[in-house]
């Protein structure tokens, strides 16, 4: 069974964040835990990407990669290895509805869904963290930043 630790907004840099990704870390069986970096809601923007491997270093992960499903260039194959070598995933904040889009036009979905089946550790925050359910409810509306319901993946 899977393991999915959900949140809301959280910081990379305060003491409140660090006790959500020491949750994370100790889900994860592996020693020196890969993290993998999802900033798809974030439209691929992963500018936080260091503070973000901070965090994860100082509770002992050693290796980290970001997934930009964005990039043309990415295969299915490519995107496949990297999600389902990772021991921790993280997806970042934004555009639930976004994330969606893109995770379904792209396959990832089905590939997030076999990470977790065979345990690698889920996480998210804001969006990132509703993913991972079946519904979300987000302002993901455009201008009016209308809040409406997001089917998502399921897991919970």
């Amino acid at each position: 069974m899977g393991k999915i630790v959900a949140s809301g907004g959280i910081s990379f840099n305060d003491e409140e964040g660090l006790k959500v990704f020491q949750k994370i870390v100790d889900l994860c069986t592996a020693e020196n835990p890969k993290v993998l970096y999802v900033p798809t809601a974030g439209h691929d923007n992963y500018d936080d990407f260091d503070d973000l491997k901070k965090q994860f270093s100082d509770l002992g992960c050693k290796e980290y990669d970001v997934l930009v499903l964005t990039d043309e260039s990415l295969t299915y194959g490519e995107m496949k290895n990297k999600i389902l070598s990772a021991d921790i995933i993280f997806a970042g904040g934004g555009n639930l509805k976004f994330l969606m889009d893109v995770w379904n036009r792209t396959g990832a979905t089905e590939v997030f869904k076999e990470a977790y089946e065979k345990g690698i550790v889920l996480s998210g925050s804001s969006s990132g963290g509703m993913c991972w359910f079946e519904r979300g409810y987000d302002d993901c509306g455009g201008e009016n930043a209308e809040f409406m319901f997001i089917d998502c993946l399921g897991l919970i």
